[in-house]
């Protein structure tokens, strides 16, 4: 089988990406609250006791809550702040390996894998496993952009590579 021919495509956040990760953070905060909203407002100031009222007392119950709420508040920094540290990515085939150029101008390049994990047509979410162990994967957003056939030969490239037998370097 031949190989696919070289390609080269820009990575960057767009607009449609950035909107997907604030719906995927707003979703992980709302979804608990209107999960549990309708059950306290049908409950609340009943003259019954009720068991998950008084359990909201426990300092435990308080805590998970807090800590819950803690961690929401950590993703959505961590989610900023990686999306404005996202820069420009240019990632190449260059018929045998995956290169993943440096973020900071003059940078080295990094060899590795790419794999494709979601492809939505003008979307797509690519990892990047360098050969070399001096990071963790990369994860690439790519969009379609005014360039198609750029694109097709991209998703060619990603579709039909596929690493063979102890291609996973050291």
């Amino acid at each position: 089988m031949r190989a696919p021919p070289p390609v080269e495509y820009n990575s960057r956040l767009s607009r449609a990406w950035r909107v997907a990760l604030s719906l995927l953070v707003g979703a992980s905060v709302a979804v608990p609250l209107a999960w549990g909203l309708p059950y306290f407002a049908a409950h609340w100031g009943s003259s019954r006791p009720d068991a998950l009222l008084d359990g909201l007392a426990d300092p435990r119950l308080q805590g998970a809550f807090a800590a819950w709420a803690a961690a929401m508040a950590i993703a959505a920094f961590w989610l900023w702040r990686h999306a404005r540290a996202a820069g420009e990515r240019t990632l190449r085939w260059d018929g045998q390996d995956w290169v993943l150029a440096s973020a900071a101008p003059g940078g080295a390049e990094q060899r590795g894998d790419a794999e494709l994990m979601l492809d939505l047509g003008p979307w797509m979410l690519v990892r990047f496993l360098p050969y070399a162990a001096l990071g963790g994967a990369t994860w690439l957003p790519l969009t379609a952009g005014p360039d198609l056939a750029r694109w097709a030969a991209l998703r060619g490239a990603l579709w039909n590579w596929r690493a063979g037998p102890g291609d996973a370097r050291p």
